[in-house]
């Protein structure tokens, strides 16, 4: 059974893996058996999660190359329809199940796993799929995503001239003239496939149904830093002061000195180490959850 990070990529070793993710190295890992991933989840979860209404209908995409499908089309006095999410399927959308380790206790304890052993943001998601087409164009993705193929067939590909470490909220922007493929292959049940943030990518349905979970993996970055300074900043009284009530010009230029030296004071006194400390306190690695990015459809990308 599949708990841990080391059980997952074997076998490929804990330790070669978390190189792979501090260099962001795309990985692909061939599946030695087929049903390795079913003990994380399988069909019968997922319609069990569907039909009970246990999974909330807010966590729900249905999507069609990055264009999301009207609620309304497949949800009927506040819970779905499966018959007419069957067509849809049939038609070849995408289910997407944001949050998915909240619902599912093994996938639960997996990204509890690799939080702990990373000291990062851990979630994961499922990608139900049939017919032609993909859930999203071309995109690339703000985490670095491990892609367990559970059933059926996906067709990955991957190309070249990534963007370096890319963070969300940053400026859109399109995929680069002279792409070409540097991963181009038909995944199979049991496979592993590792895709760092940055790369441009794109999948394509297989003939038949077809299922994979996304685990993504967001380390925090200097923006989280900056952040967290000027939280701590937003109690000094100097801060708090409005910028536009000042009586004169010499008020308004001593209150620019008085920003500037408690501004300077603050990021002498700041620690990477201290923040990375405080965040595990303040922010449980067990649990942690993604704020999902609006210019994606706030979906896991798939």
């Amino acid at each position: 059974m599949i708990s841990d990070l080391k059980s997952l990529v074997d076998p490929l070793g804990r330790t070669e893996f978390l190189t792979l993710l501090r260099e962001r190295k795309l990985a692909f890992l061939p599946g030695r058996d087929s049903h390795r991933f079913e003990t994380l989840l399988n069909w019968e979860t997922l319609n069990y999660l569907l039909d009970s209404g246990t999974f909330p209908l807010a966590a729900l995409r249905v999507m069609r190359e990055s264009v999301s499908v009207p609620t309304n089309i497949y949800v009927r006095h506040g819970r779905v329809d499966p018959a007419a999410l069957s067509k849809l399927l049939d038609r070849g959308v995408s289910l997407i199940f944001n949050l998915l380790d909240e619902y599912a206790p093994a996938l639960r304890a997996l990204c509890k796993n690799i939080a702990r052993t990373t000291s990062e943001r851990v979630c994961a998601a499922a990608v139900m799929t049939s017919g032609r087409g993909g859930a999203f164009k071309c995109h690339y993705d703000t985490e670095d995503s491990v892609i367990l193929q559970i059933a059926g067939t996906k067709h990955w590909k991957v190309f070249n001239f990534p963007i370096v470490n890319p963070v969300p909220g940053m400026a859109e922007r399109s995929p680069a003239e002279g792409l070409t493929p540097i991963f181009d292959q038909m995944l199979q049940p049991g496979d592993l496939l590792f895709v760092p943030a940055g790369y441009w990518h794109h999948c394509e349905n297989g003939p038949h149904r077809s299922l994979h979970v996304t685990i993504t993996i967001l380390p925090p970055n200097g923006r989280d830093f900056m952040e967290a300074l000027v939280s701590k900043l937003s109690l000094d009284d100097t801060f708090r002061c409005s910028l536009t009530r000042h009586s004169s010009p010499e008020a308004i230029a001593e209150h620019e000195k008085a920003l500037k030296a408690c501004l300077v004071d603050a990021i002498q006194a700041v620690s990477l180490d201290r923040f990375l400390a405080e965040r595990a306190v303040s922010r449980p690695l067990e649990g942690v959850q993604l704020e999902w990015r609006t210019d994606q459809a706030d979906d896991v990308q798939a």
